[in-house]
């Protein structure tokens, strides 16, 4: 527990830290060691990168809602995480770059020269090899320069710079066999123009004219590779230098995989921002789409109708079939004959059926029995007209089937009906 001396302490000898919000920042990124994961801007030129991309992104993509408004904003964070990678990879890696392509030209020369000193002898071979290489052709115009420069100072070629010239042309030292190549020429001219190449008591310059004819000769040659250089460039070892380039970024020590891992992750999750924030819109668009739909098929199905419309103008329903009646048909004499109910049928004069059979019938319902048999001999025969619905009799326990003589025992010949049932009964009484 402190006490009121203890906090008087703490008045007089305040903590050490920064006061200032300049202070107080600066010793905020103090447990900052690459800030390659940090999701905020790690300085004002950042912080002015991200407005600038927020600004340009938003105008570009339109938001409409807080949450796509939120998305770009997120995008161009790690966006800027992203630079910030890229960045501190190129800091990292530039120097090895440049030091991985000055040893590769430094290597160029190196062969080159190693090469050249093989050119008195086969100087044909040797010369069109260094004609395929930029590192060549700069090894030979430098010779051809050194030669041009002794004309310009007076002092005139010796026997060995016309050796050399012989040999950057590609020819042996001995007078050559084409009269009409430039090193026959060269060659021509060299006599009365450098008489010391030939006599060392003799005086450097000679002919005056053969000298300017030999100079000319030098510099349209120099020309010649000057502009023959930039095209080998391009197609020999241009694209070798890139391969040498693209070797240096390849960093295998732990801080470099551990660099790159940083920038592939600031590459994904900036992309996954774009990725929600085209779902988003995606979805919004649909949703705008079937909203519209709706609206319009509503505002199609609301059409103006009367309140109240007058019976003459609605159709009347047809008339119910009933089942008890027969379907209308033909008006025709032939299919009315048979009709008892047409107005000009024929009378019914079809011969009276014979009196259906007894029923049989159990002791306990002879009654009731002998009641429907008196009802079936005294009922009358039933229309023509009417016979065409079958009738189905209804059987019961102790009842007899209306086919008497289908099921039951036949009448006696010359017996009554009433006789054949109380006989019926007698035998089922015994």
């Amino acid at each position: 527990m402190s006490t009121h001396h203890d906090h008087n302490a703490s008045q007089d000898h305040p903590r050490p830290g920064p006061r200032t919000e300049e202070g107080k920042a600066a010793s905020s990124a103090n447990a900052t060691t690459h800030g390659l994961t940090a999701k905020r801007p790690l300085s004002e030129e950042e912080a002015e990168r991200l407005r600038v991309i927020v600004d340009q992104w938003t105008v570009k993509a339109m938001p409409e809602t807080p949450p796509e408004e939120a998305l770009i904003a997120s995008a161009a964070i790690e966006y800027v995480r992203y630079l910030r990678c890229v960045e501190a990879e190129e800091s990292r890696l530039g120097p090895a770059i440049r030091d991985a392509v000055r040893d590769w030209r430094e290597a160029q020369r190196h062969a080159i020269r190693r090469k050249a000193q093989n050119l008195p002898n086969d100087p044909e071979q040797v010369a069109a090899e260094l004609l395929e290489s930029a590192f060549g052709i700069d090894w030979m115009l430098r010779h051809w320069r050194n030669l041009l420069a002794q004309i310009d100072r007076g002092a005139g070629w010796t026997g060995d710079n016309l050796i050399q010239a012989m040999h950057l042309l590609g020819h042996k030292a001995a007078a050559p066999t084409d009269p009409t190549s430039l090193a026959a020429s060269l060659w021509q001219y060299a006599l009365t123009a450098f008489p010391k190449a030939w006599n060392l008591s003799a005086p450097p310059i000679g002919d005056p004219e053969a000298v300017a004819r030999i100079r000319a000769s030098v510099l349209d040659t120099i020309a010649h590779l000057e502009t023959l250089r930039p095209v080998v460039w391009d197609e020999v070892d241009a694209p070798r230098e890139r391969a040498v380039e693209a070797a240096a970024l390849i960093d295998t020590s732990k801080e470099g995989q551990q660099r790159h891992r940083y920038r592939r992750d600031a590459s994904r999750d900036f992309h996954r921002s774009l990725a929600a924030l085209t779902r988003l819109r995606s979805e919004r668009s649909k949703t705008n789409a079937r909203e519209s739909k709706l609206m319009e098929s509503a505002a199609s199905r609301r059409v103006e109708t009367p309140a109240y419309v007058p019976p003459t103008s609605r159709p009347e329903p047809p008339a119910p079939e009933s089942r008890n009646e027969p379907p209308p048909t033909a008006d025709s004499s032939a299919s009315d004959r048979r009709n008892p109910f047409s107005e000009h049928g024929m009378p019914h004069d079809a011969p009276a059926p014979a009196s259906l059979p007894e029923r049989r019938t159990h002791g306990r319902t002879e009654g009731r029995t002998h009641e429907r048999t008196e009802a079936v001999r005294t009922a009358p025969d039933a229309p023509a007209g009417l016979s065409n619905r079958p009738t189905t009799p209804r059987t019961t326990t102790g009842r007899s089937h209306p086919e008497g003589p289908a099921h039951g025992n036949p009448p006696r010949p010359g017996s009554e009906p009433g006789e054949a049932g109380s006989t019926e009964v007698n035998s089922s009484t015994r």
